[in-house]
């Protein structure tokens, strides 16, 4: 009889241990429950409760993350390669829509490789070396007396 009251009061234990998780100051939950989202993001650290076994948790990070492309020799406008490491930090500030969409982590710098490579390759290669590694978002203007573009 002992041990039987004994497997019930683990598998009380157990079952609480499931239904309970934590939440970190760096961490953004969603629960979903089959798949579906339920109720809204929990961005609030703490200890927080779930149904175990039919919902689960999905940790998102709050920091910001970092995306680093490869490194690459790309051609400029007047047919100069110059080599390009590109980088960039992003933060997810919508979970569940980020859940939504993307699912993981993973798969979003997949995007943003898709989406920053051919960007980066866009922009050097529609502007002269002059214009991409100038160092001012002055707009140039060309010198009469010179032929010359200047920064003003």
């Amino acid at each position: 009889m002992r041990s039987v009251g004994l497997a019930i009061a683990f598998l009380l234990l157990l079952l609480l241990a499931l239904s309970v998780f934590v939440v970190n100051e760096w961490d953004q939950v969603v629960i979903t429950q089959f798949g579906r989202p339920v109720g809204d993001p929990i961005t609030d650290p703490g200890l927080k409760l779930r149904v175990p076994l039919i919902q689960t948790v999905h940790r998102f990070d709050r920091r910001f993350l970092e995306w680093s492309g490869d490194a690459a020799e790309l051609p400029t406008r007047d047919k100069v390669f110059i080599w390009i490491d590109v980088y960039a930090r992003w933060r997810i500030s919508d979970p569940l829509q980020f859940l939504e969409n993307l699912h993981d982590e993973q798969r979003a710098q997949s995007v943003l490789d898709d989406i920053l490579d051919g960007e980066t390759r866009n922009v050097v290669a529609n502007h002269d070396l002059r214009q991409v590694v100038r160092s001012t978002n002055r707009t140039p203007v060309l010198d009469e007396t010179l032929g010359e573009l200047e920064s003003t």
